[in-house]
């Protein structure tokens, strides 16, 4: 029998029970204190109250969690209404084969969850929201986190990706500190503004901060509602009618104005972006979301480049008249006109083989080979009928120095699965002449450069 040693050694301890002389473990949890007789909380103690069961081996870690807290009206029933199991499937648990060690077992799960027994287990109260949705929208009673970005529902489980929740966490953590924020710049400046004749001051206005979730925060701590989308259409046209005068007048105030339009374009783009990625968005879908969006694609390159056209034939028919070449984008360098290729494939597109070639050795997948192979086929017809093709185009600012390839395809291998990133990265490291982006990084490229454009200052706090 385990007991937990902090300042909850009072709540209880986990009894760990072997199954079937396996490699199987189950605890329950022993409250310290046992509840009053004849009590609803003592029916289902007797029952047995499981907390946690363990097959190291198989690398599954199964938690119930549940209400500790003696005081609770629902004390030692499940913590939510409808989700009373949640599932870990990870081979790093069959390190623990043998006696179990809940602290070290629980302290691998990632952050998000509780992993302090004493305190029933399960997600942290912000994840809570998480539950809640699924209870609403399904009949899951069981979640099941595994490797990867996936999310699906399967009968009456729902499984998730640890690289998908983790992603939902960081984003929770950072909106609580963008709200913590916001709400405090709007409290001091209430506290100024209050004594500010007293102490001789002038009166101030708060700032609203740039991230969207900041300003709805900031205006929602003082009171303020959002513009109705007839106020909306009329800020646009005055601030369209008086641009000009703006410039001219304040140019500075006109400058900030342009710059935070500027920050917002670009917030939604990687607002649909995201989404869209999370959504499963076929090619076609980003075929035309690249169209609408070139920036976006050019976050591929190193250097400064600007779309010339999408979906180009770049030769390749034969004498039937069939067997055209179509390159997804055509791009050139505006400094040197040399041109470049990018061949767009899904976001789910696999990058990597399932199976091991080696131990610890992923070859690159078929549809990543594929695409390698049909950008360079693709570059080596441009070279041959650049000529013939600037002439029937008219368009004469084209040259094919050195042909520059990319491919856009899939998702990163995630950080939990290193030897599949590693095999990634040294694939495409020593693909010579094509340079392969995946989705996620043209979204990480947006934010980067998002954070560049909007500094930590004092005038500016938020992410």
């Amino acid at each position: 029998m385990a007991r937990f040693g902090n300042d909850q050694k009072d709540i209880g301890s986990l009894d760990f029970r072997t199954v079937d002389k396996s490699s199987r473990v189950e605890a329950f949890f022993i409250p310290t204190e046992p509840p009053p007789k004849k009590s609803s909380a003592q029916q289902r103690l007797a029952e047995g109250v499981k907390l946690i069961e363990l097959d190291a081996e198989a690398g599954i870690l199964k938690m119930h969690p549940i209400n500790t807290l003696s005081t609770h009206s629902e004390y030692l029933r499940p913590k939510y209404e409808q989700v009373h199991t949640i599932t870990f499937e990870t081979s790093l648990l069959r390190q623990y084969l043998g006696v179990p060690d809940v602290e070290a077992v629980l302290e691998t799960l990632p952050p998000g969850f509780v992993k302090d027994f004493a305190y029933g287990l399960g997600l942290l109260k912000d994840c809570n929201r998480l539950i809640r949705l699924i209870e609403k929208n399904t009949t899951c009673d069981e979640i099941i986190f595994t490797n990867g970005d996936s999310s699906t529902v399967d009968g009456t489980k729902f499984r998730l990706g640890l690289t998908r929740f983790s992603a939902i966490w960081a984003e929770i953590t950072r909106i609580n500190d963008r709200g913590n924020r916001a709400a405090g710049r709007v409290k001091d400046v209430f506290v100024h503004n209050n004594l500010a004749a007293t102490l001789g001051l002038s009166i101030t206005e708060f700032s609203l901060g740039r991230h969207p979730d900041s300003r709805v925060i900031a205006m929602a701590a003082d009171g303020v509602e959002g513009l109705s989308n007839i106020e909306r259409d009329a800020l646009v046209k005055a601030i369209a009618s008086e641009s000009a005068v703006i410039a001219e007048s304040t140019p500075q105030k006109f400058q900030q104005l342009k710059r935070d339009i500027e920050l917002v374009n670009l917030d939604r783009l990687i607002e649909v972006y995201s989404d869209s990625l999370d959504q499963g968005k076929t090619e076609p879908y980003w075929q035309t979301f690249f169209d609408d969006n070139a920036f976006a694609l050019q976050q591929v390159f190193g250097a400064p480049m600007v779309s010339v056209h999408s979906e180009v034939q770049v030769g390749g028919r034969d004498l039937s008249g069939s067997g055209d070449k179509i390159a997804d984008y055509l791009f050139k360098n505006s400094l040197t006109n040399n041109v470049a290729l990018v061949e767009i494939k899904r976001p789910a597109t696999r990058l990597i083989e399932t199976h091991e070639y080696r131990r610890g050795v992923f070859g690159p997948s078929k549809e990543l080979n594929r695409a390698v192979t049909q950008v360079l086929d693709q570059a080596y017809n441009l070279t041959k009928n650049l000529t013939g093709l600037k002439e029937s185009s008219r368009q004469w600012d084209l040259e094919s120095y050195a042909v520059s390839c990319f491919v856009v395809a899939g998702r990163t291998p995630s950080a939990s699965d290193p030897e599949r990133q590693k095999c990634f990265e040294l694939y495409r490291a020593n693909s010579r002449n094509v340079t392969i982006v995946t989705y996620d990084e043209i979204l990480e490229r947006l934010r980067l450069l998002r954070s560049f454009l909007a500094p930590i200052t004092p005038s500016n706090e938020e992410i």
